[in-house]
């Protein structure tokens, strides 16, 4: 396992990061190009479909994919857009998304989202067990202490929480937590006075994580979610009083 010195020099190169939410921008100057990515949306009929367009309208997805450039800049960046003028999307549409992620061998999957809806924990329970069979990383954001939040909360992923007592470079875990991470809630700043309207949460502190493990990836290929978690822990910063 690699240690915190490993990492140093490490860019990500070669891995492979689905990014599921809003889409993302790749012209924006905090991302500059990404590998791919697709649309997944549902017809009238309640029908899955797929689009080349995922195109970010919202900022969100652009926003988590800015945060995993800075730390990571040579990942391959894949955009799924599932969410489109809000942030919301079915339950078909997320498993369609991620069935495709795990289709085309993604080493880590973020997910800037959840349901506590008990109705869906089978099926989520299925695609968590497909991803850890195939070796994919699952990132999951949810508010702590959470423990029906899906996927975060679900054994075999790794579920992450912000806290603004974490700096950018930090991450904690919380021992007994559903939810154990914690790391930086915010994305990159903008400039004045953008940063006034910039996003901030939960949902950012998955990209964190999912940076850093895109770092320890470049150096342990075959990294298992049980390894990772205890990676994570092990260099876990101490916890402010």
């Amino acid at each position: 396992m690699a240690s915190v010195a490993d990492l140093r020099g490490a860019t990500g190169a070669g891995v492979r990061v689905a990014l599921i939410d809003s889409g993302v921008n790749p012209q924006h100057s905090h991302v500059r190009h990404v590998s791919g990515g697709l649309g997944f949306f549902l017809t009238a009929a309640g029908q899955v479909q797929t689009t080349a367009d995922y195109s970010d309208r919202i900022g969100h997805g652009t926003a988590l994919a800015g945060i995993v450039r800075a730390k990571a800049p040579q990942v391959e960046l894949y955009a799924i857009k599932i969410f489109a003028e809000r942030l919301v999307a079915s339950l078909a549409v997320l498993e369609a998304a991620l069935h495709w992620a795990l289709g085309q061998q993604m080493h880590l999957i973020n997910l800037s989202l959840g349901t506590s809806n008990p109705d869906h924990c089978e099926r989520m329970r299925a695609v968590v067990a497909e991803a850890n069979r195939r070796g994919t990383l699952l990132v999951a954001a949810s508010p702590p202490g959470r423990a029906a939040m899906l996927p975060a909360a679900l054994p075999g992923v790794i579920g992450v929480a912000g806290d603004d007592r974490c700096g950018w470079e930090d991450h904690w875990y919380i021992l007994d937590d559903p939810v154990p991470l914690r790391a930086h809630p915010c994305p990159r700043p903008l400039p004045s006075p953008a940063q006034a309207r910039n996003f901030r949460g939960h949902s950012f502190a998955s990209a964190h994580i999912t940076a850093l493990l895109a770092l320890l990836l470049e150096r342990c290929p075959d990294l298992t979610s049980d390894e990772a978690t205890a990676y994570l822990r092990r260099t876990s910063r101490r916890i402010p009083e």
